[in-house]
């Protein structure tokens, strides 16, 4: 029944609306430069209006409204722009990654500039065939020691870096594991607290917005997708890429959380301890190494990438090559020729010191291959910094091979017999880039231990110095180099005939200054490929971006503008109380007063 006191509730409720909408402003205002924030609105519905007439009801001429109300507070939020920027924010971050450390791979080689090593290549041959024209020369004998030595300073030097610069990729791949374990605890925290708000009738919509947050940000280390759970709960997957029966790379999804519960604990591998055919047990610290099968590894790391939680694997066994590339980075020429670890994480369903579960019906260690994102990047890095490894070792064994096959020959004027110019340890070890050094005495400045001349010949005479410069235009097929009968007549190698001192390239071989060349050719497309890719993700993220802050952002502007609104309509309803305050005295004392 409407009345001046029904009137007094109308504008009591009006005032209590427009309270609310002003106190949601207010939070909108306060948190204008709150990431993740999304801008909130209080829905106003009018209340039950008064029934049809009835015996107890009088008649009126319309229903009576009641006022308003405050019906639900809601965030703007696009489930849809959400997803894209999640799955282009990790094709974003992946090639972010790669571009990184492939400048930082580019800066090592410092090509081309006065102190690469396609410079020092070109001051060794260069002093050969100076000692060719000049063979009794102490000076030309001198220059040839101090270019071998700097060629051999800067082929270890660049392959410590490079190892410094893996070493750094492990760690940040460590720090991302124990960075995303952490932000999936707190998704499955956030996903208990707003299930038990919304089973109280509230929309928890600050909660909400931490959990989004938190999902774009693991969305920069791997790709995922959500669905949701009743009572605003999700469930969270992650993509990975494995290969079907046919060969062909597809992805699968894999649960990572299920509302409170996490699914998917991630193993970080920082070692792996391997014993082969023979009982000799190899460590990372080993890498590279030539192995012989069948092997059984265990595999060393941290249980979320947390430093105090470490873990060490069951066993598992490899049994050929094909299989070993599951676990480990190898040498595609040589496929027994493990290069490193990789990759990085697996899967397991509980925190176990001795984990040997991965999906769910598959038993053993499984290496995840993520779909994309970061952790995807590093992955892909991790593979190329290897390769650039094993191609600077095959350069410098290249090196020592070729010139040692045609320096260790001959005798000197006492008839002592000339030895190597490279230590042979380089021929024969598994990292020559690191072993890459002079013999002792040449080292130690014993300059007549160089060989220049033909065997026999007097000491005017540099041929062989000559032969050993011309290997700078010479091709032999540097990749298949095994040792010194690969290098001399053999399909591999070139004609070389060491009695005459001549030699002949073999056509479908490369020169080494080629095959560096090739390298740092390479090394230039993947890192220009990786900033081109950086700069089309970037622009279409921000693109994405831009539209969803004009659907969940807090504009400033409009804020303001609704805060006018909802003043002058509070203000309108405490000026109706007042009437209706005056209403009400001449209703109660005036009539008294008549």
């Amino acid at each position: 029944m409407s009345g001046l006191f029904n009137t007094f509730n109308v504008a009591k409720r009006g005032m209590q609306a427009q309270q609310t909408s002003l106190h949601v402003v207010s939070h909108n205002i306060a948190n204008a430069n709150t990431e993740g924030y999304s801008v909130q609105r209080a829905n106003l519905k009018t209340t039950t209006p008064f029934g049809m007439p009835s015996l107890t009801t009088s008649a009126e001429p319309g229903q009576i409204g009641t006022g308003v109300k405050v019906d639900s507070i809601t965030r703007s939020r696009d489930e849809f722009l959400d997803f894209y920027i999640r799955k282009e924010t990790s094709t974003l971050e992946n090639y972010k990654a790669r571009e990184q450390f492939l400048s930082q791979i580019e800066t090592v080689f410092t090509e081309p500039s006065d102190t690469g090593i396609g410079t020092l290549l070109t001051r060794f041959w260069d002093a050969w065939q100076g000692l060719a024209t000049n063979p009794e020369s102490s000076t030309s004998r001198e220059l040839v020691r101090s270019n071998a030595m700097a060629l051999c300073e800067g082929v270890r030097h660049n392959y410590t870096q490079l190892e410094d610069i893996e070493s750094s990729v492990s760690d940040l791949m460590q720090n991302q594991v124990f960075e995303v374990s952490s932000m999936l605890k707190q998704i499955a925290d956030l996903n208990e607290q707003i299930k038990a708000v919304t089973i109280g009738g509230k929309n928890p919509n600050d909660l909400m917005d931490r959990r989004d947050l938190l999902l774009d940000k693991i969305s920069e280390r791997l790709s995922i997708k959500t669905k949701p759970t009743d009572y605003n709960g999700i469930e969270l997957y992650g993509y990975e890429e494995y290969t079907d029966e046919n060969g062909m790379t597809k992805t699968r999804e894999v649960k990572l959380i299920t509302d409170t519960k996490i699914e998917k604990v991630m193993y970080f591998i920082s070692d792996a301890v391997i014993t082969d055919s023979n009982n000799n047990a190899i460590n990372k610290k080993d890498f590279p190494k030539t192995i012989n099968f069948p092997i059984t590894v265990k595999f060393k790391g941290y249980i979320n990438g947390d430093f105090n939680n470490q873990f060490e694997s069951q066993e598992v066994t490899i049994n050929d090559s094909k299989e070993l590339q599951n676990y480990f980075q190898v040498d595609k020429d040589n496929p027994n020729k493990i290069l490193n670890i990789m990759p990085h994480i697996f899967y397991g369903t509980g925190e176990n010191k001795n984990p040997n579960v991965n999906l769910e019906g598959e038993s053993g260690i499984k290496p995840v291959k993520f779909a994309n994102g970061s952790f995807k990047g590093l992955e892909a890095l991790s593979d190329e910094i290897n390769k650039y490894k094993n191609q600077l070792n095959k350069l410098a064994k290249g090196i020592a091979i070729a010139v040692n096959t045609i320096h260790n020959d001959g005798s000197n004027n006492e008839g002592v017999p000339f030895g190597n110019f490279f230590d042979n340890v380089a021929e024969i070890n598994d990292v020559p880039a690191k072993n890459l050094k002079l013999v002792a005495d040449i080292e130690n400045g014993k300059l007549d231990k160089i060989n220049a001349g033909k065997a026999g010949s007097n000491a005017g005479n540099g041929e062989r110095a000559l032969l050993i410069g011309q290997l700078r235009n010479t091709r032999f097929n540097i990749t298949q180099l095994n040792d010194r009968n690969d290098f001399i007549g053999s399909l591999k190698g070139v004609n070389l005939d060491l009695t005459n001192l001549k030699m002949t390239s073999n056509a479908s071989g490369a020169t080494l200054e080629g095959y560096y060349k090739g390298t740092i050719s390479e090394l230039g497309v993947s890192n220009q490929e990786a900033k081109r890719m950086v700069k089309n993700q970037e622009n279409l993220v921000d693109q994405l971006v831009i539209r969803r802050e004009s659907v969940s952002g807090v504009s400033i502007d409009e804020e303001m503008t609704n805060m006018l609104q909802f003043q002058r309509a509070y203000e309108a309803n405490a000026k109706m109380i007042s009437v209706i305050d005056q209403l009400l005295d001449v209703v109660v004392n005036g009539l008294l007063r008549r």
